[in-house]
């Protein structure tokens, strides 16, 4: 099925040029509608994708399915997973769902020494510079939305409550070495790679 457009959808291919060449084994945190899903799957030898929605995860399921592909209806945070099992653990729009410092510990114990961790992120609004990319960022979207199809989100959203230099703040102490960036359409980017065992 072909993409559409949204704020989530443009950063897919941030994520997917994280995915490590030898992916046996990813994780899509939160994965809504599943497109990404999909996508990690034609690059991972399996993928697990999970969701806390029911509803959406059902639409997922029925839109987006591969026989690599497995969707789990839980909590990140409390479901049966086994630690260091995955070499991708991937997130778009869902961090802010959780609780951040212990939603990236728990990301950085599923990932196997050497795996990667690809987060896109939403953030709180409070600087002036935050307030200076919002009105780029609007301009772009509303570009990007007379030029193309709009693929609407699909699950629940939540208005985030840690602004930039809270996550930031955050991912160094937690994942120290991460690429931190901030993105214009009300997004940041977090990749890091799990040290390999010594």
């Amino acid at each position: 099925m072909r993409a559409g457009w949204n704020r989530n959808i443009h950063y897919h291919d941030v994520v997917l040029n994280a995915v490590p060449s030898d992916c046996r084994r990813a994780l899509d945190v939160g994965c809504g509608a599943g497109r990404l899903a999909l996508a990690l799957a034609d690059r991972c030898g399996e993928v697990v994708a999970i969701d806390a929605d029911l509803q959406t995860l059902r639409r997922a399921r029925d839109t987006f399915a591969s026989s690599n592909l497995r969707y789990v209806h839980g909590d990140v945070m409390s479901h049966a997973l086994d630690e260091e099992s995955f070499d991708l653990v991937a997130s778009i729009a869902a961090l802010h769902h959780l609780p951040l410092e212990p939603a990236l510990d728990r990301f950085k114990a599923l990932l196997r020494p050497g795996g990667t961790l690809a987060v896109i992120g939403l953030y709180r609004l409070t600087t002036f510079t935050d307030i200076a990319y919002a009105h780029v960022a609007i301009a772009v979207s509303a570009w990007h939305r007379a030029t193309k199809t709009l693929e609407p989100v699909a699950a629940p959203i939540r208005d985030p409550a840690e602004t930039l230099a809270d996550v930031q703040a955050a991912v160094e102490r937690a994942l120290p070495g991460a690429e931190f960036t901030r993105r214009l359409l009300f997004r940041y980017s977090l990749i890091w790679r799990k040290p390999r065992a010594a």
